[in-house]
């Protein structure tokens, strides 16, 4: 008599069973698809991250405008600037021949050294003016009206233009009104004829500026006079495509790393375990970003020849960069939490180990608890833990919102928020039970 052979389909069944039953156990390619899509959800993490950063950062005028305003009080800056506002100044003020007229022609051999130091004095007395809070207000507000502008036009506003053509500029004839008041205030003869410095403001057509101070200086002004550049219309339509194609490409990242996220969670066999690695991963892609970022940073800026244009170039990228690392900080810090958390609450030795050690000090300390008589507090708990999750989920908000300041402490935040709905999961699995 023989025994009966298993039944070959029984046999998958269990298999199949098993393997659901044991975490991590399953086809081959769904073990190896799960971690590639991992390394992708990190990498869509960063970049669209960086994205986003630099789309709210570059098109965002408010954005823009916190980002360069602090670049006011910084020297490099406003020495970069003092070099650009003096060089336009002494277009127009013939330091020349201010100093041929005020020697005699016994010393009209010191007419050179003379007009050196009128183009040193000039400097000198813009950089003390960019140090002042008149200049404060017009960077805010300069910088608050050409990237408004920029920004208008790249999105296809050509009404926009501060010139005709397609023209984006940066209108300094205020700042350099500001600036001849105040160097007549200091030397009065210096500016020769021009004894009343017109009122210009950020409003003043340009070319009707430029015509008032030509007038009060008795000095033609360039065409160019007072104004710098940004872009020229014949890159217009370029760079409006590359605007428009930036826009897509920044929600196209965001989506794509969404579905990631969820068919990486999803395809998973042990999804604690991936947790882990996704933000383990992010760390990992964060902290290679952050060394090829400042090594391109780096490259370029070496490009800059001129040590204080390359001076002022590095603080203002540098600002920039900072702002990044506002959003990779806190990137850093929930991956790190969301692993840490995902580990704690696992099944491994040194997990266990940790967990049954927080649970034999608390009762070292606090002695054990009845079940039969359990505070009143803990009882309500376990039956309200639906309530007690939403709860700890707002007040973790409200205090990332309000008190937390630094990505240590978004870090400590998540860790304790989701420890604690760990807590509040086991309290649900270990509700009394009624005999």
């Amino acid at each position: 008599m023989t025994a009966d052979l298993p039944d070959s389909s029984e046999t998958a069944k269990a298999s199949k069973r098993t393997e659901r039953a044991v975490p991590g156990v399953g086809p081959r390619w769904r073990r190896v698809g799960v971690y590639v899509l991992a390394v992708l959800t990190c990498l869509s993490i960063l970049t669209s991250s960086v994205g986003v950063w630099a789309h709210r950062t570059l098109l965002n005028t408010d954005s823009w405008v916190n980002a360069v305003a602090p670049l006011a009080s910084n020297p490099d800056v406003t020495d970069a600037l003092a070099k650009e506002v003096t060089t336009q100044l002494l277009t127009v003020i013939n330091a020349q021949q201010l100093a041929e007229n005020a020697l005699p022609d016994k010393a009209k051999v010191l007419a050179a050294p003379l007009t050196a130091a009128v183009g040193q004095f000039v400097e000198r007395t813009v950089a003390e003016l960019l140090q002042t809070d008149t200049f404060k207000t017009f960077w805010v507000e300069a910088n608050r009206r050409l990237h408004s502008r920029a920004v208008k036009v790249l999105r296809g506003d050509t009404k926009a233009v501060l010139t005709d053509g397609g023209t984006v500029q940066l209108n300094l004839l205020p700042l350099i009104a500001d600036a001849l008041r105040f160097i007549q205030g200091k030397a009065p003869g210096l500016l020769g004829d021009a004894s009343t410095v017109p009122d210009i403001t950020v409003d003043t057509p340009v070319d009707e500026a430029r015509q008032q101070l030509s007038t009060a200086l008795g000095r033609t002004a360039p065409p160019t006079f007072g104004v710098i550049t940004v872009f020229q219309s014949d890159k217009l339509k370029a760079a409006q495509d590359a605007v428009s194609l930036f826009d897509k490409i920044t929600i196209g990242l965001v989506v794509a790393t969404v579905l990631l996220l969820i068919a990486t969670i999803a395809l998973a066999l042990d999804r604690r375990r991936i947790l882990i690695v996704l933000g383990l991963g992010t760390v990992v892609a964060i902290a290679l970003a952050a060394a090829v970022i400042n090594a391109i940073k780096g490259q370029v800026l070496d490009l800059i020849t001129d040590p204080q244009a390359r001076l002022a170039a590095r603080t203002t990228v540098t600002t920039m960069v900072n702002r990044l690392h506002l959003i990779t900080d806190a990137l850093v810090a929930i991956g790190l939490a969301v692993a840490l958390i995902a580990f704690l609450t696992g099944g491994s030795r040194l997990a266990v180990a940790i967990r049954r050690g927080t649970v034999h000090g608390f009762r070292a300390i606090t002695g054990r608890v009845d079940p039969a008589n359990q505070p009143k507090a803990l009882t309500w708990l376990q039956g309200h833990v639906v309530e007690a999750r939403w709860a700890g989920a707002v007040l973790g908000v409200l205090i990332l919102f309000f008190l937390i300041n630094g990505w240590w402490g978004l870090f400590f935040t998540v860790l304790l928020v989701g420890l604690y709905q760990a807590a509040l999961a086991y309290l649900a699995n270990r509700r009394p039970t009624v005999a």
